[in-house]
């Protein structure tokens, strides 16, 4: 993994470690304690635009239905979970560090209940962030539901 200050900086940006464990803290919160490796999920999900843009509007469209029905989705999904792998571990460090998320006794991810972190991250972004930080939200609420946590990386085509 490259040091923060080798990283091209555009990537430094779009990929810094607040905005990522926003990102994470406000999904965490939504699905309750997480798995850490659901958590790998989030960022390759929400990041990418036509993925993004392509997520159902209600959680009521399951995912089995939308991954179904939308499995372009699934491509090269892998490699950006790959990719995204280091910026979603500082991602969660940061959040730890900052008190947004912590692990429970089973090693699960979860967020601190007394932040209002989606609130307070959409007074400070841009569209597109805010945009980011919307779908967050709803992909916490949505995997929550999907199942199993097995269910949903194989869906995705990702293992642990």
């Amino acid at each position: 993994m490259k040091a923060w200050v080798d990283q091209p900086r555009e990537e430094a940006f779009l990929f810094n470690p607040p905005f990522c464990g926003l990102l994470l803290a406000t999904a965490i919160g939504e699905y309750g304690p997480m798995p850490v490796p659901v958590s790998f999920l989030l960022l390759p999900t929400v990041l990418h635009k036509r993925t993004r843009d392509d997520l159902p509007r209600s959680i009521r469209t399951t995912f089995v239905t939308w991954i179904q029905e939308n499995s372009e989705s699934r491509v090269l999904f892998t490699e950006r979970t790959v990719s995204l792998k280091p910026h979603t571990r500082r991602g969660v460090v940061f959040a730890m560090s900052q008190a947004w998320l912590s692990s429970d006794s089973e090693g699960r991810l979860t967020a601190n209940p007394e932040l209002d972190l989606y609130r307070r991250g959409t007074r400070v972004l841009s569209d597109e962030a805010q945009e980011c930080l919307k779908q967050a939200r709803f992909v916490g609420r949505w995997f929550a539901r999907a199942g199993a946590p097995s269910t949903v990386m194989a869906l995705w085509g990702v293992r642990p």
